[in-house]
């Protein structure tokens, strides 16, 4: 099967895999003019993108005060899969609480004895 880029309005700096990730992620209503977004407003968006903390920085378009925890996820994970376990914290925060989200220390005496 031969899987098109759409590469329609794709610039140079954004890689085939991202913006295959950005066709898929324009299937979903809320990001349908994602592509054009990206292709109209190219500038702010790689401002966004080349932050050194995405997830952590004011999403072009509209998108940062529209997108719930999760749809946050699919949008960092489609432009920078490096910074998914990031925003995945977050959404594991606001879904299950920060006591999920927080490190343990192994204790490996214990687990020892419970095996």
């Amino acid at each position: 099967a031969v899987v098109s880029t759409q590469s329609t309005g794709k610039s140079n700096w954004i890689s085939d895999m991202t913006w295959l990730n950005l066709v898929e992620l324009s299937k979903i209503p809320q990001f349908s003019e994602i592509l054009s977004q990206v292709s109209r407003n190219e500038k702010t968006w790689k401002q966004w993108y080349d932050g050194d903390a995405p997830e952590e920085g004011i999403i072009p378009d509209g998108y940062q005060n529209s997108l719930d925890v999760f749809k946050r996820l699919l949008l960092i994970r489609s432009w920078c899969p490096d910074r998914t376990i990031a925003q995945a914290r977050k959404f594991v925060v606001d879904a299950l609480g920060q006591k999920f989200a927080d490190g343990v220390i192994l204790d490996f005496h214990t687990m020892w004895g419970e095996s």
